[in-house]
């Protein structure tokens, strides 16, 4: 039962279809920056400009790489039927439990955001995140209260980032 939730894929496969993705979701975010509000004061970018930067860098730098991932593929497949050599091991294992845990987790803290609030959400992850992998609930539950108080104190405390708080206070007069 070693290999359980371990799928085995090609490593040129599996790099082509993660490319296109990332490429997929520059696009899909380059058009939502769009939407960001322009800016109160004119001759001055608006709240999309640093975005629509950081996202055409990645878009460039993301088709480079699509295109040295097909070369790459295409010179492969040349030398293959030239040298007809014995087939190499070309793949990689997947851990696909991990990925889907991952990716429940961020859809939940985005849902969880909204109708429960930072502190409720992060805490209440985090508590579940850290119960499976250490050796003690009590421990779980401590440490995911200090890294909740911490994020806290750090991003709305001290750098101002707005997030929906539920029981914490927005601010705090020193």
């Amino acid at each position: 039962m070693e290999n359980q939730g371990i799928v085995r894929l090609s490593r040129s496969a599996a790099e082509l279809f993660t490319a296109a993705v990332v490429l997929a979701a520059v696009v899909a975010l380059f058009v939502y920056s769009f939407e960001l509000p322009p800016s109160p004061m004119r001759g001055y970018p608006g709240a999309g400009f640093m975005p629509r930067l950081v996202l055409i860098y990645t878009a460039v730098f993301t088709v480079i790489w699509l295109g040295r991932l097909v070369l790459a593929r295409a010179r492969s497949a040349r030398e293959t039927r030239a040298l007809a050599p014995a087939a190499g091991d070309d793949s990689i294992e997947f851990e696909y439990r991990g990925y889907l845990v991952t990716i429940a987790t961020v859809l939940a803290f985005v849902v969880g955001l909204q109708y429960l609030g930072f502190e409720i959400t992060c805490f209440g992850i985090l508590s579940l995140l850290l119960a499976v992998r250490l050796s003690s609930v009590a421990l779980a539950v401590a440490v995911a209260a200090l890294t909740t108080l911490i994020l806290y104190a750090v991003f709305v405390l001290l750098l101002n980032v707005s997030v929906p708080l539920a029981i914490l206070p927005d601010f705090i007069t020193f």
